[in-house]
């Protein structure tokens, strides 16, 4: 399986306008010479008020154009580094889902690289969370949020990996992971 590009239509439905309109927005915000930064501050006031969450689909439609000139590959970040994540609703509230995972975890490596340094757990209102530094350098993220009664989404993502084909592996790796919970 294969990251997807950025969907484009979804952005044309969340924006109000074709893509090629927006696509001409960033264009004149300085285009394929201007950073993913400069290109989204220059997008990002001409939505405020006008598209809810607009701040999400600006960074989408950014990707999107990032990805339609070939500046970056789907799952790729705009510092190169590459991202990978999974999900799976599984049974049980957030908090015995994560203390699942880091009982599943704690037997051994983590997608195949060793945990550096001591796992961090957090929660918010809406999330429990379990973080670790992998001695690759990568970094792991455990996300659990309620989905219904009983049931808990799991997203496990992996940041800073240095390839598209990492991400692949990784992938394997994750998909694994999840079907032992």
């Amino acid at each position: 399986m294969t990251t997807k590009a950025v969907n484009v239509q979804a952005i044309e439905n969340a924006l109000g306008e074709p893509w090629a309109t927006t696509r001409a927005r960033l264009e004149v915000a300085g285009g394929s010479s201007a950073s993913h930064k400069e290109l989204a501050d220059a997008l990002y006031p001409q939505f405020d008020g006008v598209v809810e969450k607009h701040g999400w689909w600006v960074q989408g439609a950014v990707v999107a154009y990032e990805q339609e000139i070939g500046r970056r590959v789907p799952g790729q970040r705009a510092d190169g580094t590459f991202d990978v994540a999974v999900s799976r609703t599984v049974t049980g509230d957030r908090d015995d889902v994560i203390t699942r995972f880091a009982f599943l975890v704690d037997q051994g490596p983590l997608a195949g690289v060793a945990i550096d340094g001591e796992p961090r757990t957090s929660k918010t209102d809406k999330r429990s969370f379990w973080r670790a530094n992998l001695e690759d350098g990568t970094r792991f993220e455990a996300a659990a949020e309620p989905k219904s009664e009983g049931r808990t989404r799991l997203v496990l993502t992996i940041s800073e990996l240095p390839s598209a084909e990492a991400l692949e592996d990784r992938r394997t790796h994750l998909k694994e992971l999840l079907s032992q919970l």
